[in-house]
Formats: structure tokens, sequence, C-alpha cells
């Protein structure tokens, strides 16, 4: 009999919105046999318990639990990783909603943007002394004295607003292009930190302690 051979693939971290977390929530699963594959998805790997004073959970999983479960289930099965050792899965709680406090960060997020981003660039401008170099080529090309606002402070700030729009590629929540935004990069460097952190930390405290995983 030919041996079934079962390949997984897990990212680095998952988010479901199902209390039982099963294969197919958190691995792309590949068999030859349909059958065999199906069932595999199918099979329980945890379930969260939901709380109401929390509402986002998370829980590292290593693919030889995964294996190991498989194996339980389907002992003629090899399977073979292709994706991440370690993963995160991440379930968020819909447990008493909280419509308005995401709407008051949103606004809270927006409001220290702003001000943050203008205060930012008047530091700027204030360090690198924009207004005496305006003066100062404002003289050299009209050999007079510039005025309190003149043309050079309206395309600067056009410009800058330009320059920001082209460098983010958004107007509002529209992109211009399909290319990849800074924001998008940093966030991303961001969120790979972040989980890499949670994992190591939790496979630390599991190796001082001598723990297991249930």
């Amino acid at each position: 009999m030919e041996k079934v051979v079962v390949y997984l693939k897990a990212q680095q971290q998952k988010e479901i919105n199902v209390i039982e977390v099963k294969v197919a929530d958190i691995c792309q699963v590949w068999c030859k046999d349909k059958t065999y594959m199906d069932r595999i998805n199918n099979i329980t790997l945890y379930e969260f318990k939901p709380r109401e004073e929390k509402r986002t959970y998370k829980k590292v999983f290593s693919i030889l639990d995964v294996i190991d479960k498989i194996s339980e289930v389907f002992p003629d099965v090899t399977v073979i990783s292709l994706g991440e050792s370690e993963f995160v899965v991440e379930y968020t709680s819909k447990i008493g909603g909280t419509g308005w406090k995401n709407a008051a960060k949103i606004v809270m997020v927006c409001v220290l943007v702003f001000f943050g981003s203008a205060f930012t660039i008047m530091a700027f401008n204030n360090d690198i002394s924009i207004t005496g170099v305006f003066e100062h080529f404002y003289s050299q090309i009209l050999g007079k004295e510039k005025p309190v606002f003149s043309e050079l402070e309206l395309f600067y700030s056009i410009g800058l607003a330009v320059g920001i729009v082209a460098f983010f590629n958004h107007i509002g929540n529209k992109k211009l292009s399909d290319d990849v935004t800074p924001i998008e990069v940093e966030m991303n460097k961001h969120r790979k930190d972040t989980y890499e952190t949670i994992i190591d930390s939790t496979m630390e405290k599991e190796y001082i302690t001598g723990g297991k995983r249930k």
C-alpha cells in the first residue's frame, strides 16, 4: 500500500474568529488523497475559553504539536512541514461589543498623528531655520526684501503636501498605486518582530519550567 504523505504549511501568525481551532484554521494542508486531507483539516487542536474581561487571546503552537495530533488520528500518515516551526494563533472574542471604544481609539490616534506631525514639521523647519533660508533666497533672486508671506511659503506648503501624499502613496483610504508603502513595510516588520518575541518568550518559559504545552 502506498504511504500517505501530508504537507503542512503554517504562517507565523494567524487570526481566527472561532473558538474551536482546527488544523484547517491555522495550516494549509495538501495531500494526494483528498479524503485524508478533508479529515485532517477537521482535526481539533485547541479550544479557546472566552471570558468577559478579556477579548483577545493568543496561543503559541509548535508544528510538532500539530504533527503529533495528526499522527494520533492517522498513524499511517507521514507529515511534512513546509512552513513555520512555531506560530501564534490569535482569537478575538466578540463578547461585550466595543464599537464606541474602537471609534474613540481611531479619533484619538488621528488627533495625535495630526498634531504630532504638525509639531514635527514645525520643529524641523525651525531647526534648519527655513525662514532665514527663504529670506536669503528671496533677496538673492529678486534683489529685494521678502514680504511676510511670499510665493516661497505657498509653493513650499503645496510641495510638502504633495511629497507626503506621494511618499505614503495614499489619499484617504485609497492608494495611488499598487506599490507597497513605507508604513506597510514598517508595520510588517513590527508585526513579525512582535510575534517572534511572543514565540521566543513562550518557548523560553516552557524550557525554564519544563512545562508541556496543552
